[in-house]
Order: structure tokens, then sequence, then C-alpha cells
């Protein structure tokens, strides 16, 4: 009987529709997956660290299917009432629980086995230079560790409630809880794959490594220090958290199905009547008989028909248990992650709750999709589950009344949702006594969320319209919003073609939703228009009578929809025809769209055609001189400037050559002596031909015009933006430039492999500094200031323009961005430098940080690297649209969320809006006085130098221990990363690997500071700058390494080769062996320390080096948990350590309670939880 129940079983799931669309649905997220470049470039897309990823990824969609496949098929007698029939048959209680779970479950895992074949034949259809070596096992072994637990809980859950409530509602409430305790575990245990996660330090706390029921957030931590080598052949071990996670969630499904399998009922569900008899109420008096005169299709009869319709879906929707269930959910999981955005930022960094920062991470809309596709299905499906649909196609109600009151039930759903995200952010800040007036703001999310998610469920409605039954109707409009919310992955970036999908918002208290925000309104009246069709096109197809033909509803679209309908349609296609063009002229031709292959291929044939002109003699620039006018109202920007050239080549110049950048629109040149020889439209290069060639050292002058619009229907460039409060440019990037320029060039390795160039690389760059005078004259609002590069010479106003006039005291590099907005200023004087900080009002709270940061910045930079350049130092804020701050000479830029919205009240947490600050500052000798050489390395002599002299600075402002979490949150992230690409290269020869230039850059240089010394470091900075300023030639890496060997000793020369010129990483941990008190209060300290470490070389493999090496130990009188910045150690000592293992014994005057080895950090160590460990006193004295 059972094998026969089977085997029905698996015939009747092959024989559903949405069964065998879910199959070539799963066959072909296989092979787009494998495609998603997952895990870094280095690693192989068929590498068992991939397909484990994958394969747990893909299981996730098995939620939704299961849900589907168990509420079409598992509840099949319940819907067509044969429960009893069954329960009066042959088949018995287990045969029928084991057939029907056993068929769900098969059913699901061969989907899932499909995918795993798409991620198999995907492989091959992938890059072959990225395709790794081909077992089964690599593929095998996920679906055992990863598929079948995963499937097995999510199958377990589904389909015991399914049994239990016989309800296909309680089914989807249960696929939706499945889904929220992932997400759940995702936020606790920072899964990577969420938005916004941040490396943090090792939690000892195994909760939220459980939490996850389909193992990702354990894999993910176990695997997070991998290297490549491991990612691309190691299988993943069953141990540790991940395998206490898969037997919890396990376990857990067992007990699931033991209980359903007690409990549920085999047979006809029978009423649970009272144990108490309630008493008859008295019948009350008879309704009084009304007659209503109404006439069908008139404005009254149709506003009634309405009005009880939508009480009817309100009633459907909002009268059930399992949507307040879904919305508790919502809550909980909106909550948390909304919490843990605001506290857990990266490098532990707390964001004050601001509206601003609240309100952009409540308008993403994808998390509500899920709700709105659910409850669509079930609006309209209600009729026909209900075998109502024959009575109610009678009615003479226009099928408008059932569309209409189905999208209003489904738009009052949404502002529900949007009203309770409003409240969780109102909640949040109550509780962190943040308030603050922002109604409108809030409000806006109605908006700004609320209709693309209107737009979504017209769409739902309009497929389950068409769909023949509910299920596949769920299926479809899954997969549809699968892509429409991926769709820029395969390849459809317009957003004229992704239907209620707009340009992502970012909101800054500078600017409100800025740059995209006038087009978000246009794209919202476009899909309006779009939107009325879809309703108008359900309405022609919603169905009057039972079991209709395709055929006959087409043909009876047009009479259905009336007169007034047809109007209707025709009215929203002009008008969606005319606002699409629109759109696109303002895309396309205006704003040159081009899409991501496009734009690609345009940077490969640039470099194709131009690069091998690369070393062709250019003149120099030696001054600039511009008027720059800014439109922030209009989004664009003119320049008319002037340069002055040199020829600085030893050969005479006949020919020069010129681009511009394609953001620029409008571009005039006049070179005095010559004429344009010819003109690339393509790539917008000019040669122009000297009448007299320009004989060396010989001077020329170039005059140039541009105009730039950065309207909202461009694509957002952070270094280019124009908006009504907070425009930032980087100038000398859009501002004519001679010969060929590298930044234009593709960096994306796949794409030039593919196109047979090579990595990228500087030709020839020149050791000579090239600097410039620069004077520069800008006009903006009347109401905004300008910050930019130079000493102010004045400012006035002129009509409703305000001007100010730059001019730089002294050559300064081909470096001149600019800011406007609405500041107000903080100035103050500090060893005859001017500080200026320009801010927003009201964000005040890092302010004396950030000006106490420019202060000990100068001070410590003039007194150890020698003279500050200028008379001035401005802060300028500027709106977060990514980064943390830029810094150009007497200059800094900003970011207004990471360093002004930024909490550090907390002491004992490192205050980065004070050392971002330093940072920058410290940038105007690392990078404008003393700039390398383009080419491999040359971060070392920026951003290493930069970290190096923001974390002395930060340890003389805030005590040694502040390193400790400092250093903590730079190796979190040097580890968090060094895996994801390709193999680390050493600090001398690094490129495209910021992890490595600037959080391993900076520990480096601080340890060996360590070593030999402050004054002997900074002594041989000072005499690198020295050495290799202007107009002397450009410093290398390897100068800086003979700078600092030159002060120190023989050993201390290894440590520096060891950290500069190797990747070398270390394993350190100390065990207290004993503790005993001696005579006058003194403890007796007896401990065991273990030391390794490993280079790793461009092979991959790690190899072990011998240890002679010295660290210090010290033991504090509190607990690790109670350090703060300012605690100090009550012993500590330096030891030479030359052996793996080491006993180290020692004397301390106080009762000790934590003794650690490498207390400040300095060690590049992945774990430092095993650098301390706490000490129990053994009571009796020592005789």
């Amino acid at each position: 009987m059972l094998n026969r129940l089977l085997r029905f079983e698996g015939w009747y799931h092959s024989r559903q529709l949405s069964f065998r669309a879910a199959a070539g649905l799963f066959f072909l997220f296989g092979l787009i997956a494998v495609r998603g470049g997952f895990g870094g470039d280095a690693v192989f897309t068929n590498a068992p660290y991939v397909v484990n990823a994958l394969v747990a990824l893909l299981s996730l969609f098995s939620i939704l299917v299961s849900t589907l496949l168990c509420a079409n098929v598992v509840l099949r007698d319940t819907t067509y009432r044969m429960d009893a029939l069954v329960a009066t048959s042959s088949v018995r209680r287990f045969s029928y629980f084991t057939s029907r779970f056993s068929g769900l479950f098969l059913a699901v895992f061969s989907l899932l086995g499909l995918a795993v074949l798409g991620l198999f034949v995907g492989s091959f259809l992938s890059d072959s230079a990225r395709r790794g070596p081909v077992h089964l096992a690599f593929y095998a072994w996920p679906m055992l560790v990863f598929g079948v637990p995963n499937l097995f809980f999510s199958i377990s859950l589904i389909f015991s409630t399914a049994l239990l409530s016989r309800s296909p509602r309680a089914v989807y409430t249960t696929g939706v809880l499945i889904y929220v305790l992932y997400l759940l575990g995702s936020v606790l245990g920072n899964s990577p794959l969420m938005a916004g996660s941040a490396p943090r330090a090792d939690s000892s706390s195994l909760l939220p490594f459980l939490m996850d029921p389909f193992g990702l957030a354990p894999f993910f931590q176990e695997t997070r220090f991998w290297t490549v080598e491991q990612r691309n052949h190691q299988l993943f071990p069953v141990n540790g958290l991940f395998g206490i996670n898969r037997l919890v969630w396990s376990g857990l499904a067992l007990l699931v199905l033991a209980v359903s399998y007690r409990w549920f009922s085999f047979g006809e569900t029978k009423p649970v009547r009272s144990r108490k008899t309630k008493p008859e109420s008295p019948i009350g008096p008879p309704m009084p008989y009304r007659r209503y005169r109404l006439t069908p299709g008139t404005f009254r009869h149709t506003a009634m028909a309405f009005g009880a319709q939508l009480k009817a879906e309100a009633r459907a929707v909002f009268g059930n248990f399992p949507v307040w269930v879904m919305l508790i959910l919502w809550v909980c999981l909106t909550g948390i992650d909304l919490k843990d955005h605001l506290l857990n930022g990266w490098f532990g960094i707390v964001t004050y709750p601001d509206t601003g920062v609240i309100v952009e991470y409540l308008c993403s809309i994808r998390p509500a999709l899920l709700l709105i596709i659910f409850w669509g299905a079930e609006l309209v499906g209600r009729e026909r589950l209900g075998q109502r649909q024959a009575l109610i196609a009678s009615t003479p109600a226009h099928p408008l009344v059932f569309v209409g009151a189905k999208l209003a039930a489904l738009a009052l759903l949404i502002g529900l949702i949007i009203s309770i995200n409003i409240g969780i952010g109102l909640t949040i800040q109550g509780m962190a006594g943040y308030f603050e007036p922002a109604v409108l703001l809030y409000g806006s999310l109605y908006y700004y969320s609320g209709l693309p998610l209107l737009w979504f469920a017209v769409l739902v409605v309009f497929i389950q319209t068409l769909s023949p039954n509910k299920y596949l109707g769920l299926l479809l409009s899954l997969v549809v919003a699968a892509l429409l919310v991926f769709s820029r992955r395969l390849g459809i970036e317009h957003y004229l073609l992704r239907y209620a999908i707009v340009p992502e918002l970012n909101y800054s208290s500078m600017n409100g939703f800025g740059h995209y925000a006038p087009a978000f309104d246009w794209y919202m009246a476009y899909w309006g228009c779009c939107a009325v069709l879809l309703t108008v096109l359900a309405v022609g197809f919603w169905p009057t009578t039972l079991h209709v033909r395709a055929r006959h509803r087409l043909k009876t679209v047009g009479k259905q929809v009336g007169k007034t309908g047809r109007i209707l349609f025709g009215g929203a296609f002009l008008l969606g025809l005319l606002v699409g063009g629109f759109i696109y002229y303002q895309t396309n031709v205006i704003g040159k769209y081009q899409s991501k292959t496009t734009r690609q291929n345009w940077q490969i044939r640039y470099e194709q055609t131009y690069k091998r002109f690369a070393n062709r003699p250019q003149p120099v620039i030696t001054a600039v001189k511009m008027q720059v006018d800014l439109y922030p109202e209009h989004h664009r920007y003119r320049v008319k400037g002037r340069y002055q050239l040199q020829n600085q080549s030893k050969t005479p110049l006949k020919r020069i050559w010129l681009g511009v950048d394609p953001e620029v629109s409008d571009l005039q040149l006049t070179l005095p002596g010559g004429r344009e020889k010819t003109y690339d439209p393509v790539f917008h290069q000019y040669q122009f031909e000297l009448a007299k060639p320009l004989r060396p050292g010989e001077t020329t002058l170039l005059h140039f015009s541009m105009a730039v619009l950065r309207s909202g229907f461009m694509p957002f460039n952070s270094e280019n933006s124009v908006v009504e409060n907070g425009s930032y440019i980087e100038l000398e990037k859009y501002v004519p430039f001679f010969g060929y320029n590298a930044r234009l060039e593709s960096d994306d390795e796949t794409v030039r492999r593919a196109a047979g160039l090579g990595r990228q690389t500087v030709e020839n760059p020149s050791d000579h500094y090239h600097l410039i005078d620069l004077e520069t004259t800008i006009s903006t609002a009347a109401d905004q200031q300008i910050a930019t590069v130079g000493t102010l010479q004045k400012s006035w106003l002129q009509g409703d323009r305000r001007f100010f006039s730059y001019k730089s005291s002294h050559p300064v590099p081909f470096m001149f961005a600019l800011s406007s907005a609405r500041y107000v200023e903080k100035t103050d004087v500090y060893k005859g430098v001017t500080l200026r900080i320009l801010y927003q009002p009201g964000q005040t709270a890092n302010i004396p940080a950030m000006m106490q940061g420019l202060k000990d910045a100068l001070a410590y930079g003039i007194q150890h690297f020698g003279p500050y350049p200028f008379r001035h130092l401005t802060l300028a804020e500027i709106p977060q649209y990514g980064g943390s701050a830029t810094a150009y000479p007497g200059t800094v830029f900003s970011r207004e969320k990471l360093n002004f919205l930024t909490d550090f009240r907390e002491p004992r947490n490192v205050n980065y809006a004070y050392a971002t600050v330093v940072h920058e500052v410290a940038h105007q000798w690392w990078a404008h006085q003393l700039r390398p050489v383009s080419g491999p390395g040359d971060q070392l002599l920026t951003e290493s130098l930069a970290k190096y002299t923001e974390a002395t600075v930060l340890r003389k402002r805030y005590g040694k221990m502040i390193l400790r979490s400092y250093f903590q949150g730079d190796k979190n992230f040097y580890f968090a990363s060094r895996n994801l690409s390709e193999a680390e290269l050493p600090l001398v020869v690094t490129e495209n690997q910021p992890f490595a230039g600037y959080q391993k850059g900076g520990l480096v240089l601080c340890r060996i500071q360590e070593q030999i010394g402050e004054a002997r470091f900074n002594r041989a900075l000072r005499q690198l700058l020295t050495d290799h300023t202007y107009p002397r030639k450009k410093p290398k890496p390897d100068d800086l390494v003979q700078a600092l060997k030159r002060e120190a000793t023989e050993e201390q020369c290894r440590l520096i080769d060891e950290g500069l010129r190797k990747v070398v990483t270390n394993a350190l941990s100390i065990r207290v062996l004993s503790c005993k008190p001696v005579t006058q209060g003194r403890f007796a300290l007896t401990v065991e320390v273990n030391i390794a470490k490993t280079e790793h070389r461009n092979d991959g493999k790690p190899v072990s080096l011998p240890s002679d090496d010295v660290w210090e130990i010290a033991v504090f009188d509190q607990p690790s948990e109670f350090w703060a910045a300012t605690t100090r150690p009550i012993y500590s000592r330096k030891y030479r350590f030359t052996k793996p293992r080491s006993i180290v014994q020692l004397t301390v005057d106080k009762k000790p309670k934590t003794v650690a080895i490498d207390p400040y950090g300095y060690a590049l160590d992945e774990n430092s939880q095993n650098n301390v460990a706490d000490i129990n006193q053994q009571e009796k004295p020592l005789r």
C-alpha cells in the first residue's frame, strides 16, 4: 500500500503545472547563480565553497515551492472535501502521513537537484579561466549537509502546519515564519549576505549562529578566514557551530513531525464543542424589511457594491489570524534589523537614530513583496476556492467592483505595513531619547515606498486574474518579482523596462532624497499609466462565468471593460507613451545612457585604441585659472578656464592630444597657434596641430569652456553630483586632460581577460612632481557657501548669485574639488592656521571632537614630519553617498552620516569622527607633500602612513589602551577581506587591495614603530619627506623601507622585511598555569605562551616560520570586559620568544585579574580572544 501511495504522490506532483514550471525555473536559477561571481575573483565558479553557499541559498527557494506544493497538493483532500472518503478507504494513518510527507519532500528535493544540475552545467558555460577541477563530491556534499537538512526542516514545518490547520493561509504564514527565522539568524549572525553587514569580533554567544535554520550564518562565520586555496578545494566539515546548527534544526524538525503525527485529524474535521453549554440568547425583534431601488450600472449601485465588496475584502485580509502573525513577525524582524543597522555599523560605529537614517532604511520595498504576493493570491483566489464564483458572477456588479476592491484592500495592507514601519522608527527613537519633529519625512514613506508597492500589487492581481489557478499564479508572481528585483543582473538595466522599479533613493539630511527624487516622480507617473493598463485588462479578463476558455475571454475583453474602460485604456496608453518618451529623451539622448555591457565595451575599446600612444610626450599643466558657475537648482554647472602649458619633454611638440570625460556634455577648446586636426566623437578625443612646434621649456595657453548636466535621469556619480544642497564635484577629473587617461579603463578583470587584456598597469609612471598655481572663482546660489582648494580671497553677492574667489598660496597638486551647501561655520585659530568646519545646522554633536582632531593632527604633523604649507585648513560636510572622507590640499570633505550623525558618547568606543579627521589631515603630508610614483605599493606611502599617523595621534589623545579596540576593528576588516580576492601581495607591491593598504599597512607600521621607537620611526619619515618632496623626485615604496632600516637594528630590519616585503600573520595565545600569593601582597604568576608565525606566499600555500620575535606581556587588575581607554596595566614587560611554546614566570605587586600577550593588538592575529586569559588565584600563599 505504502509503495503504491508513494508512486501516486510522485505521479500527482509531476502532473502539476506549477511543479513543471518550478522545475524549469530551478534549473534556470542554477545556470544563472553560477555566474554571480560569488566568493571573489580568485575563487573558482565551481569551487566547493561556492557550491556550498549557492546550494544553501537555492534551498531558500524551497520555502516558496514547498508552500505552493503543500497548499495545492497536500491539502487537496480538504480543498475538494474528500477527507471523509479518504478516511474510510483502506489507507491507514501511517501510510497517509508517510506518503504525503515523502511525496512532498522528494518533489522539492528533485527541484533542488535540478538547480544543482544547473550549477554544474553553468560552470562549463562560464569563463574557463574561472573554472577549477570538476569533482562530483563538490556537488553531492553540499546537497547532503545543506540541501537535505534545509529541505527537511522547512518541509516538516510547512507539512505539519498543513495537517494540523488544514488552512492554506496558515501554510503561507509558516513559510513566511521560516523565511523570517533565516533573516533573523542572518542579521544576528552578521551574515555577509545582509546589506550593511560589517566585520566584527568573534562572539562568544552561540545563539545568533544557531538561529539560522539554513546554516548560512555559521557557514560564513567558520569560513570567513578561509584562504583562496581552501575555498577552491576544501569540503566544508560538519563540526563546530555548523554541526550543532544542523543537529538542533533537524532535531526540531523531527519533533514537529512527531507532534503533528500524534495530533493531526485523519478524516473530516469535526467541530469542537464547548464543555459548558451556554444559555441561548433571546431572539430579538425581527429586522424590518428594507427595499432598495437600485439600477445596475449606475454610479450609486457601483459605489455601494464597491463599498460592500471592500468591506468583505478587508475582512478577508485583516480578519484573519495569519495576517496578524505575519505582521507581528514583520515588527520583530524590522525592529531587530533596524536596531542592528543603527548600533552595529562598520568598526562597531553607532549611528544616532536620526529620522533621515531610519527613513532611508525603511524605504526599501523588497521585504514587503512577499506579503503582497501571498495576500494578492489569497484575495483573487478567494471566490474560486470558496466555490462562490458562479454565485458572484451572477450578480449585476461590474468586474471593476471586484478588481478595485481587491486592489483597495491591498492598498490598505500596504498602508498598514508602512504605518508599522513608522511606528518602529518612532519607538526606536523614543527608546534612545532622540526626538525630532519629522512628520513630513516619515509621511514621505507612503509615497516613496507605498506607491511602488501599490503598482506591484496591481501586477499581482493581473497575474492572478489570468492564471487558471491560485497556486500557478503564486508561482508566476514570485518569478516575476524575482525577475524584477534581479533584472539588473539579468542584463535588463533600463528603468523603463523594469516595472515599478526605480533608482535607489539615498536620503541625506542635507538634500533629502537628492539626485533621483525628481526622476522618481516621472517614473511613478510612467508606471502608474502601466498600472492603469493592467487594471483595465484585469477587469476585462475577470471571469464572469465558470470554465471559460482563454479564447472566449480574449473576445469579450472589449465588451467587459466597456466604453469607459476603452477610453481609460487609450488615455493611459497615450499618456504613458508621452511620459515614457520624456524619460527616454532625458535618459538616452541628454543623459547618453549606456548599459553596463556597453560601458565596459567602450572602456575596452578606448584602451585598445589609445593605450599604445600612452608614452607620447604631451605638455604639462603648470597653472589653472577657472570660472565655475554652479546651478544647484538645475543640477548643472559650467566651467570656463585656462591652462598654462609647458613642454617639459626633450623634444619639440608638434601635435597635442586632449580628451574629456564622457560626463561632460559640451566642450569648446581654443589653442592659440593650433588647429583641430582630428576629433573622435566616440571617445571625445581631440588632436591639435601647432603651426609652430612647442620647444622644450616653452609655454602656451589652452582656453576651454564646458558644461555638465547631472539630472536625476542619469546614473548617480558621488564624485560629480549637483544637487540643491550639498553639491560635490571632484573637478580635476572632468576638466580636459592631455594624453591617455587610465581612469577611463575597465577595472573588471573578467571583462579584461575576455577582451585579451592583461592586468591594469601604469605605463612608465613619472617620478617628477607636476604642481600647479591655482586660481578659481566660483558662483553658486545666494544662500550657499563654497569650500574648495586654495585660500579664500574674497566673497561677494551679485543679484541672486554668491561668488567666491580662491587662490593657492603656492603650487599644489592637480586637485581641486569643491562643495556647495547651506553651511553653518565653526572657526578657530591654532598655531597660526585658521581652522574652519562647515556643517549642516543642528549636526553639532561631533564638532568639538572633529575640531580637536584638526588641532591634534596639525600639531603632531608639524612637530614630527615638517611644516604645514597653508595658513588655513577647512573641513566641509558633504552628503553620505559613499566612503568616509576625502583630503585635498588644505581642505577635507567629510561625509555626513559616518562623521556627523554617529554617536561616540561611549568612552570605551573609538571616536571615528576624530580618527577620520586625523587621517585626512595626515594626507596633507602623506599624498600631497609626499606623492609617490604611481604603481604597485604606492598606497604604502599614502594610506598606510596616514593610518599610522591616525593611530598614533589617537593613542596620544585617548591613551594607549584605545589601540586594542582600534586595531581589532582593522583586523576584523583585514581578515574578512583578504580572502575575497586573489592572493594578498606584500605591502611594497600591493595594488587594488585596500584592506592591505589601509588596515594592514597602518597596523604593520605601528608595530614597527613600537619596536624601534617613535622618535627613530618619525625621524625616518621626516628624512623621507626631506629627500622626496618637491622639487626632488617622487619616492617609491622601497625608499620607505630603506629609511626605516637606517634607524633600525639588524633584528628590527628582519621585522621590517616581514611586515613590508612579505605577507606574514601571527597566532598568539596565553594560558594561566598558576597564580599564587606571596609575601607582602605580591603574587607569583606562571603562564604558558604559544607563538606561531605563518608566511603566505603567491602559490596560496602557507609556510610556517620560526619564531624569534619580541612580544609584550601585561597584567591587569581588571577583567577584560571592564577595560577602557584609561586602563593601565599593573605589570608590563617585553619578552623575546624563540620557541613555539614558552613558560613565563613573573611577579606583580597587586592582585591580578587578567594577563594578556600583545595587550594593545599589534599582531596580525585573526583570533585575538585567546590573547587574554582570566586569572583564578590560589588563596594559600607559597611557603
